[in-house]
């Protein structure tokens, strides 16, 4: 379960850098939802304009406040306060809360890791044949644009177990011996890794028509001139090399690339 709690610009900046892993909330109704594995999405005052998601891995209770700061006065609060006494005049003070809803709910401590998000990943295989590369030009989706066959992963697969599946269902070619070439990360609202591989053999008949668009044979060379998605445009002079490239981009939301780095292996 998903909870959200707004934070100021300087404790939320704390929370993205890692600086700050304990919340200290009012122990109210709302706050006594919340489980250890279940996730909060602190999210930054005054605009409201940017979140972070941390995974709870604690929940520690108490009747007052002076207990609450006294657990991790030494880590959370020494350098700015005087004195746990200190910490709780101020909670009154600021208004953050009152003594007579302290005293109703008692105090909670959440402590936290960052969230492991899911990433969205796939494959993706050149296959070479007479300095010919297969590429498929899609039709409809992504506004005929050239990509290598390929596609996401199922459960239970290894990155060579999907690039074979996916390439067999995207072109009737089964892959002989494909090598691992490169990972290439990109985000952009959501993140991900692409495997990239390589192949020069291959059994069976090239079907004629794909659910994605035309399968063409494109000189390597050409790669150069067609039109490809930004990301893997970056990353051709790295195909069919001895070493492996790892890749790391930065996309807005119609796939051109904002920043980038690549490094071979």
């Amino acid at each position: 379960m998903e909870h959200i709690m707004k934070l100021n610009e300087s404790s939320f900046e704390d929370v993205k850098s890692g600086i700050k892993i304990r919340e200290y909330r009012l122990n109210d109704e709302k706050r006594k939802l919340v489980r250890v594995g279940d996730t909060i999405k602190f999210v930054k005052l005054p605009n409201l304009d940017e979140e972070f998601i941390v995974d709870v891995k604690g929940i520690e209770t108490f009747d007052n406040w002076y207990d609450c700061y006294s657990k991790y006065y030494d880590v959370d609060f020494k350098t700015r306060y005087d004195s746990v006494d200190a910490v709780v005049k101020d909670t009154y003070d600021k208004g953050y809360y009152t003594k007579e809803e302290s005293k109703e709910n008692g105090c909670v401590i959440f402590t936290f890791k960052k969230h492991r998000i899911t990433h969205d990943n796939a494959t993706v295989c050149y296959l070479r044949k007479d300095n010919q590369v297969l590429m498929i030009k899609f039709s409809k989706k992504w506004g005929q644009v050239y990509a290598p066959p390929g596609g996401k992963f199922e459960s239970g697969e290894t990155p060579l177990d999907c690039i074979m599946r996916e390439y067999y269902e995207e072109t009737g070619l089964t892959l002989i011996n494909p090598r691992l070439q490169g990972i290439s990360y990109w985000k952009d609202s959501s993140e991900g890794i692409i495997f990239i591989y390589t192949a020069e053999n291959f059994e069976g008949d090239l079907s004629k028509v794909s659910e994605e668009g035309t399968l063409e044979w494109i000189k390597f060379e050409d790669l150069y001139q067609i039109k490809q998605f930004d990301q893997n445009a970056k990353f051709t002079p790295y195909l069919f090399q001895k070493e492996l490239f790892e890749g790391k981009f930065l996309l807005d939301d119609d796939c051109n690339v904002l920043k980038y780095e690549i490094r071979r292996m």
